[in-house]
């Protein structure tokens, strides 16, 4: 009877109480009763009946019948829409039918129409003249058409287009690769010397009274002048115009087509041109035009002209009744305000304007085995609560990032944990409309490239497979979290200076984390574990980090770097033991204070086929870092460098087992198994299946990556 009781508690079944089901169709109607033979036909009408239920002590069950509910409106559940733990609201796919919640509206195929206005039809290259077709937005009542601001970093605020379960792209010139500037003419923003002063324009540190001037750059593609006759109705150049953690969108104020310069509308932080090789830049910098009707050539593109309130697309295949939606809800699509013991399992949620789902407070809500794609944000958002699980989901193509997190209370003493747990889900296609600092997952790390914060304390972070990025691949901050098992790869896919794992903060605010036996792979730019700031009190222990990295980017395993531990009387040393860095540019690097040497454990460290094993550095007086002696040997540092392969079971496929005959166990005789079987994802009720290794591309080679103006140089 104990070993039944314990296998029910373990596989979720209760048997405590019998449960109340409620049922919901597309085909139902809400002024049935909600049973199985006369469903409800919205979630709201449920939700409506879950609030008068008696008693509430009983768990309850919403199953959603297959089929698609378009919302509509947000759902939006308050605390009285909640259980308790002993009576959990479950929403839930009945038998694991289709379930799709859509944020979208349907647009009918009588909706487009064929351009007859001359003035248009002169915007069109001739061929397509009859394949690209209008939408009048205003008669269809879309709110999500005013014209971008003058600069932003994200998608704007403007409508999503899809088709067939696919996000449209915004038409874009050039159509694959970028533009690059010639030459900078004005850097404007104020601009970045290479000793770190600050300059504008003049030469020198500007009075207050006079702002920065936009930037205005010699350009190279004579398409430009294609652009002067839109310049009216809004013409927008998106690019990393200094370094690779900066990509803005801004306006074209003018475009000269004799001196061929563009003159931005507003200043660029930091200005524009390589801040590295100012004033002129390096000729490389990477830009691309979007949104505009004169740049749709290719199936599926489309644009919308802020004048004329018109959507211009060309369709990759036949308009019908029901394929072509547009997102025009600009806000999370579920959303969990103060609810609490509330599960939604099994669901699908897509083509929103915003987050998937976001979860404000509450307690013990869990998120399984549900997809979320196609949304304009992050697939979730946790903001505050406490014991909010997520589980076994699929994201993917997200706008933004995949889980973003933050929770409990760093001031108080004790710190209190808010114990999320974020486990075996997979996280991929995602920051594909913003590009940088669109974490899989993020676990308190805010703003951009001058580093960020805000609370995330003693968050659980496991078994997520994330890959398929532009830039980071989880993101960290705050206090007291563990992250174990994790598998992380093809990220920086084009801006560098960036690791799977990432932070950028201050020892006094951060701080406490734990990395185990974490799988990062196949990131030719990126680095492997990454401490861009502060390492305060980290374990690092188990990893594997093999980057095949590209041999002129920096590609370091595991980067520690000084900060404020050095400046601000923060002192603490580094924990970092039995990890291996496999075939990087260079397999650890280390940056420590004189006095917190001795107290350094940095021991049961493995480097095979990097360029460099380890680097050992110390920050003097002057706040310089100084290389020190630092030779792996089994009987000096306890850490060793292999030039070959020490037994792993399958070096060439990926498979870093070590034999049990392996040179290391004999080199360092403390050297621990690490449990490579047991990184990633794993299968349970909600992941009945894993992918398999070319579905994902999971051990394919990365082309090199991250060209043009994304280098950095101040970094290697």
């Amino acid at each position: 009877m104990k070993i039944y009781l314990l296998v029910m508690v373990l596989t979720g079944i209760t048997i405590a109480l019998p449960a109340q089901d409620f049922y919901v169709s597309p085909q139902g109607n809400d002024k049935h009763p909600g049973t199985i033979q006369q469903p409800f036909a919205t979630i709201e009408k449920a939700r409506t009946a879950v609030q008068k239920r008696t008693p509430r002590n009983k768990p309850i069950t919403i199953f959603l019948k297959g089929g698609i509910y378009y919302q509509g409106q947000p759902l939006k559940l308050n605390a009285e829409d909640g259980g308790s733990i002993e009576a959990t609201v479950t929403y839930a796919a009945f038998q694991h039918e289709l379930v799709y919640l859509r944020g979208s509206k349907p647009i009918h195929a009588k909706s487009f129409k064929r351009i007859k206005d001359s003035k248009t039809l002169s915007r069109i290259p001739a061929h397509l003249k009859d394949s690209i077709f209008s939408v009048d937005l205003t008669a269809l009542q879309i709110n999500h058409i005013k014209a971008y601001a003058n600069k932003f970093d994200d998608d704007g605020g403007l409508l999503e287009l899809f088709m067939n379960e696919k996000r449209m792209p915004l038409s874009r010139y050039p159509n694959k690769g970028d533009m690059a500037i010639k030459k900078v003419i004005i850097n404007g923003g104020g601009q970045e010397t290479k000793t770190g002063n600050w300059a504008d324009y003049y030469g020198e540190k500007p009075p207050a009274a006079l702002p920065p001037r936009p930037g205005v750059f010699e350009y190279r593609d004579t398409r430009t002048n294609n652009w002067i006759n839109a310049l009216d109705r809004g013409v927008w150049l998106k690019g990393f115009w200094r370094i690779p953690w900066q990509n803005e969108a801004v306006r074209i104020e003018k475009i000269d087509t004799i001196a061929r310069t563009i003159t931005l509308a507003v200043p660029v932080p930091g200005g524009i041109g390589n801040k590295y090789t100012r004033p002129e830049g390096n000729g490389k910098e990477p830009y691309w035009l979007f949104n505009l009707l004169e740049e749709i050539d290719m199936p599926g593109e489309w644009a919308v002209d802020f004048k004329d309130k018109k959507l211009y697309f060309y369709p990759p295949e036949k308009i019908t009744n029901d394929n072509c939606r547009i997102a025009d809800i600009g806000e999370p699509l579920l959303q969990l305000n103060n609810t609490s013991n509330v599960a939604f399992k099994n669901i699908t949620i897509e083509e929103n304007l915003h987050d998937g789902i976001k979860i404000n407070g509450g307690a013990n809500n869990l998120i399984a085995g549900c997809t979320i794609r196609n949304v304009t944000k992050n697939a979730i958002t946790v903001d505050g609560g406490k014991h909010h699980s997520i589980l076994s989901n699929d994201l993917y193509d997200l706008g933004a990032g995949g889980v973003w997190l933050r929770g409990g209370d760093e001031k108080a003493t004790p710190r209190i944990a808010a114990n999320f747990k974020v486990v075996n889900n997979h996280i991929y296609r995602y920051s594909q409309i913003t590009r940088i600092y669109a974490a899989g997952i993020n676990s308190g790390f805010s703003g951009g490239g001058g580093g960020g914060h805000h609370e995330a304390v003693g968050m659980y972070v496991a078994h997520n497979m994330v890959h398929d990025a532009p830039h980071v691949g989880i993101l960290f901050g705050s206090w007291d979290s563990r992250f174990e098992y994790n598998e992380v790869f093809d990220y920086c896919q084009v801006s560098d200076d960036m690791g799977a794992f990432y932070s950028y903060d201050q020892a006094y605010r951060m701080g406490g984390h734990t990395f185990a036996y974490n799988f990062i792979h196949n990131s030719t730019i990126g680095d492997g574990i990454y401490f861009d700031e502060d390492h305060r009190d980290m374990k690092i222990y188990g990893n594997i980090v093999a980057l095949y990295s590209d041999p002129k980017r920096r590609g370091t395993g595991f980067l520690y770097k000084s900060g404020t531990q050095a400046r601000k009387n923060f002192p603490h040393g580094i924990e970092c033991y039995n990890n291996m860095a496999i075939n990087c540019n260079v397999g650890f690097q280390f940056v420590s204070l004189p006095a917190m040497v001795d107290s350094n454990k940095i021991y049961n460290n493995v480097s095979v086929l990097n360029a460099k094993a380890f680097r050992n550095r110390i920050l003097g007086p002057d706040n310089k870092e100084r290389d020190t002696v630092f030779i792996p040997s089994p009987s000096g540092n306890q850490n060793i460098s292999y030039k070959e392969d020490p037994g792993f079971m399958d070096l060439n496929n990926f498979n870093f087992i070590l034999k049990p005959d392996s040179k290391v166990y004999k080199d360092l005789p403390g050297f621990k198994a690490i449990p490579f079987e047991k990184m990633g994802l794993f299968v349970d009720e909600y992941r009945l299946r894993l992918p398999a290794d070319k579905e994902v591309k999971r051990f394919e080679r990365m082309p090199e990556a991250g060209k043009g103006g994304t280098e950095i140089l101040d970094r290697n």
